[in-house]
């Protein structure tokens, strides 16, 4: 029987399709102390990746926090008014810190040191990058060396869980975490963890497309021989590296001929409209990282596209967020200061306000409370 197959002598890279999105998976490793937070341990330096690197994401995270500690923050002990520990940070600026800790990562850790008549003296907030805990929250393991994997056991502090009863332990740890069953907790947009990566990926490819003009997708013609396979594929591997994914915002196809009177060409395929496309899809994923958290993005400075920005649509999706997101995780922190001292009400966040006068001094009348 005759052989019709045909030797093609074309080699198309595939795009890069890899996700760099940690499994969330918690275990208990056997000949660790911790629970790994997630399979490999790297989810919060991803998470912290993130907050530094989606523009939506960290819009949202800031401005929940601002809206948490409020216009002002008061104590019934009066050193708290003044600041919370020898470094000097004000009341107001820990609970800003422990709130982005929170919105970032699903949880926060504070370091509670006591004196030596066995009260609490000092508040520190600790980033979830350096604590690792029991899977019962009950001990927790402080160190900065959790990025590069291994990690000793004299590379680690432990603390006990903070427990008000415990006079003589000198320092200890309190952890608040989101409402779940996971050790470690989770962050309100982990259902849109892709459309943050979305957004993430078409900063790089708009940035790439400026920097290294690789827009579209290419054909490089080889017209000087046909190499084995092995060659072949060393070929595509370092143009890939080179040339591919959202850092280089670019795709290529090789293509091998025997033409050895010509040297490599190089030509472009206009064939997408990339613009057009990455808009769609950066507006989609940005209405998701909204939705994730139950939030209108009037409330953080966007305008309506239609409508533009008027103080109504503002107040009814403000009162609509406090509600659902700013005034439960205000009362979390607030339980939180009344189990470290031991006092009903140990502090008072006084509500944020909304001023639209142009000029506040001028029209006092235009102050509005949103409670």
């Amino acid at each position: 029987m005759e052989n019709n197959q045909i030797k093609v002598s074309m080699a198309a890279i595939d795009k890069i399709i890899e996700t760099s999105i940690p499994s969330f998976n918690e275990k208990e490793a056997r000949g660790k102390e911790f629970v790994s937070w997630g399979e490999d341990n790297s989810v919060p330096n991803y998470l912290y990746d993130l907050y530094t690197n989606v523009t939506t994401l960290r819009s949202i995270i800031n401005g929940t926090s601002d809206f948490v500690c409020g216009d002002n923050v008061n104590s019934v002990i009066e050193k708290l008014n003044k600041e919370v520990n020898q470094k000097g940070d004000k009341l107001y600026e820990f609970i800003g810190d422990i709130t982005r800790n929170y919105l970032v990562y699903g949880n926060a850790f504070i370091q509670v040191i006591r004196n030596k008549n066995g009260d609490v003296s000092e508040l520190y907030s600790i980033s979830p990058k350096y604590v690792r805990t029991s899977k019962k929250n009950d001990i927790f393991y402080y160190s900065e060396d959790y990025a590069k994997g291994y990690v000793r056991s004299n590379k680690k502090i432990v603390y006990p869980k903070f427990v008000f009863e415990a006079k003589n332990t000198p320092t200890s740890m309190l952890m608040l975490k989101s409402e779940t069953d996971k050790t470690y907790g989770l962050p309100l947009y982990v259902a849109s963890l892709k459309d943050c990566e979305v957004q993430k990926q078409i900063s790089e490819f708009n940035l790439s497309q400026l920097e290294n003009g690789f827009y579209g997708s290419y054909v490089f013609n080889f017209a000087n021989g046909i190499p084995d396979d092995q060659s072949k594929s060393e070929i595509e591997k370092n143009i890939q590296e080179k040339f591919c994914g959202s850092s280089n915002a670019g795709r290529v196809l090789l293509n091998f001929s025997d033409g050895k009177d010509n040297g490599l060409t190089l030509q472009k395929m206009d064939i997408v409209n990339y613009a057009e496309k990455y808009n769609t899809t950066d507006d989609r994923s940005t209405k998701k990282i909204y939705e994730s958290f139950g939030a209108s993005p009037v409330i953080f400075g966007v305008e309506k596209d239609t409508t533009g920005f008027n103080s109504e649509d503002y107040e009814q999706a403000f009162k609509l967020y406090n509600r659902l997101r700013v005034k439960p995780l205000q009362k979390k922190i607030v339980a939180m200061f009344d189990k470290i001292y031991g006092v009903e009400n140990t502090i008072t966040i006084e509500p944020f306000t909304i001023d639209w006068s142009e000029d506040s001094k001028e029209d006092n009348n235009d102050v509005q409370t949103v409670e």
